[in-house]
């Protein structure tokens, strides 16, 4: 084995007295949660870090401490984060398993940061920069991974995906748990396909540094497989294999061989290291706990002028506005990508939203994908992380169930799991809801299945709101948000103007954010209102047909609200808009329990306890699946019938309890 350079061998020591001394400090009962040591996979991100450049972007897992130590040399504020003491990388939120700083990221999730390190390379297409990330011979089993490969291979993408292959998962060694071969996995994308078991740092930097060349050329993408060992347990103590096995895979460590090839100089730097983290390891418990914050890297997205949106004399269908409001926003703001499936023209998307952007602003910023929604998830999350903004579209937002790992494990947790807020400008478009006879899985209102996850903000097309600015706002406010888009009133015309018909008039609230704020529909005249409806965009025209129905049939006053931004509700405008009326119902089309309709009832019930006359009711589309055929499916959803009856019985209630 050739002998070490003085970098190579003090960056190989650190690692290994490093994750040694974590394992030491779990058995003494000093740390908590869990950690995955790399011991045996030193040499490989020591191998590495020399051939990285500071716009490379670098994507780590649960056994990332190696790459974070030899990329950034950092150990006093890794070991401060896994130990949760002042001077955490991270503040003590990420802890072991969730690290970022600079241009280094880890998660925790199996397979995940492959999608995102999709968007990353896209991000840098054309600049010689790469995204690099690691992946163990277990993540293999996650779909993620294919879905981000056969994305990487189509775009030709400067991916590199190194996997330490050390044989065996938590427990279950790799030949019970993978078919096949990685190679041929990655071969079968287009990826350039590398192996080696070369184990020493200097060797294995000397095969990968022309690799690595001609993916920053424009090569595409390379899959790096290596054989490696790991020598420690799965996280802590868990290692169920033999110990002759271990004592076998000993044999092959670097640190062995050159404790034997080199003992007097690896004597003297071992014992350097191990006394330099022991004094590290003993300054940093005697500190006090962190205290959840780190040191800000980066700001919101700068906001970017807002063109001037013209309004056409004659009302447009709220698709056609979508689709200028798209416009628009790719317009002025050159850092905004399009994503989604069959979203190129000449075929405008499955509703028309996207008409016409791909043959404006480009295929590079306007792309159709494969059919993979985690993957494009996760994609829009990388370009957003790396200082591009991303609009995706979800086909069917029955879909965005197969991007919900991307969505609440990765980009609304990054939002502020790493210490600080971390800006990810993303919007994934949704269109929803049913009454168009696409049957169970293409007709759903799949709202309260995403409300409640901490910073990701919802929202919902409405009549009145403008989609421009409500892009604007979600883009800039650096918070990965959900846009959902009922079908049918894509094909409505807007209420623009303040007027909504010969009876209605609207008006819009103020945020104090500049968000989108809550459209107030009501009778001309003004006046105190019998009753108050709640609903979401989707069903703004069936809940003014409804109050048109009560104001004429039944000489019921309904004020109508409707708000565009769904998550965080806004709770407390809705109570104040709410007042002193008699009743008040919320209408959706989600089903029942807990619904976005139930927790506006809620905050009402909190905030409105002393003054309401009786419960806040919700009203849901029927708890089961939505037929195609046109008549079953009437019946499912939530009518202007159903919401006139239960205001009136709503009113009824309430005078005969005050008579009682």
């Amino acid at each position: 084995m050739p002998e070490p350079d003085d970098r190579d061998l003090d960056a190989l020591l650190l690692i290994r007295h490093f994750e040694q001394t974590l394992l030491r400090l779990f058995a003494e009962g000093r740390i908590s949660g869990t950690t995955h040591t790399c011991l045996g996979q030193e040499y490989v991100p020591v191998a590495l870090a020399p051939l990285l450049r500071d716009d490379d972007f670098v994507f780590s897992n649960h056994r990332g401490h190696g790459h974070y130590l030899a990329l950034t040399g950092d150990a006093e504020g890794l070991l401060a984060e896994v130990m949760g003491r002042a001077g955490a990388v991270c503040g003590g939120v990420g802890g072991s398993q969730h690290v970022y700083t600079g241009r280094f990221l880890s998660t925790g999730v199996q397979g995940e940061s492959l999608p995102v390190a999709v968007g990353a390379a896209l991000h840098r297409q054309g600049t010689g920069a790469v995204a690099l990330a690691f992946t163990g011979d277990g993540t293999w089993g996650e779909g993620a991974v294919y879905e981000a490969l056969n994305m990487a291979g189509l775009w030709e993408l400067p991916l590199v995906v190194v996997v330490e292959n050390n044989g065996i998962a938590q427990s279950t060694p790799t030949a019970r748990a993978l078919s096949g071969t990685i190679r041929a996995r990655a071969e079968a994308f287009g990826a350039a396909y590398h192996h080696s078991a070369v184990t020493d740092a200097a060797g294995l930097r000397a095969e990968l540094a022309p690799l690595l060349a001609l993916v920053r050329g424009g090569g595409g993408p390379l899959v790096v497989e290596l054989d490696t060992v790991r020598l420690g347990p799965h996280s802590k103590g868990d290692d169920t294999r033999p110990a002759g096995e271990v004592e076998a895979m000993a044999r092959r460590d670097w640190y062995g061989r050159y404790a034997a090839e080199f003992p007097e100089r690896f004597r003297a730097a071992d014992e350097r290291w191990a006394k330099e983290v022991r004094r590290l390891a003993d300054e940093v418990a005697a500190r006090p706990p962190a205290d959840g914050r780190a040191v800000p890297q980066a700001g919101l997205p700068a906001p970017v002028a807002r063109p001037r949106i013209a309004v056409p004399e004659r009302p447009e269908r709220v698709v056609e506005h979508l689709n200028r409001a798209l416009h628009a926003v790719l317009e002025a703001d050159p850092s905004v990508h399009v994503l989604g499936e069959d979203i190129a023209d000449p075929y405008p998307g499955a509703f028309a939203v996207t008409r016409g952007l791909s043959e404006r602003f480009g295929t590079e910023r306007v792309r159709s994908t494969p059919i993979s929604e985690g993957a494009i998830a996760g994609a829009g999350a990388g370009l957003a992380l790396s200082g591009s903004k991303a609009v995706v579209e979800i086909m069917f937002g029955d879909f965005v169930t197969l991007a919900v790992d991307q969505l609440v494990n990765f980009a609304a947790k990054s939002v502020t799991m790493y210490g600080r807020r971390v800006p990810l400008p993303l919007v994934v478009r949704c269109p929803v809801g049913g009454r168009r006879g696409y049957g169970p899985t293409h007709s759903q209102s799949p709202q309260k299945l995403l409300a409640g996850v901490p910073d990701l903000a919802l929202y919902e097309l409405t009549p009145c709101h403008d989609a421009g600015e409500l892009l604007f706002h979600a883009l800039e406010s650096g918070t990965p948000s959900v846009l959902f888009e009922d079908k049918i009133l894509y094909t409505t015309r807007r209420w623009t103007g303040g007027t909504v018909d010969d009876v209605f008039r609207y008006r819009i609230t103020a945020e104090p954010d500049g968000g989108p704020g809550i459209a107030v529909v009501e009778p001309a005249g003004g006046g105190e209102p019998d009753a108050v409806l709640i609903v979401p965009g989707g069903l703004a025209h069936r809940a003014v047909e409804a109050a048109r129905e009560l104001l004429l049939e039944d000489e019921l006053w309904v004020r109508v609200l409707v708000p565009a931004r769904l998550w965080p509700v806004p709770g407390e405008e809705l109570a104040a808009l709410c007042g002193g009326a008699p009743a008040v119902v919320v209408a959706e089309d989600g089903t029942p329990g807990a619904s976005w309709g139930t927790e506006v009832a809620h905050g009402l019930h909190t905030r409105l306890w002393r003054s309401l006359r009786g419960p806040v009711d919700v009203l849901c589309a029927a708890d089961g699946v939505i037929p195609a055929a046109p008549g079953l499916e009437e019946d499912v959803f939530v009518s202007a019938g159903d919401i006139r009856r239960a205001v009136a019985e709503r009113m009824a209630a309430d005078r005969q309890e005050a008579r009682i």
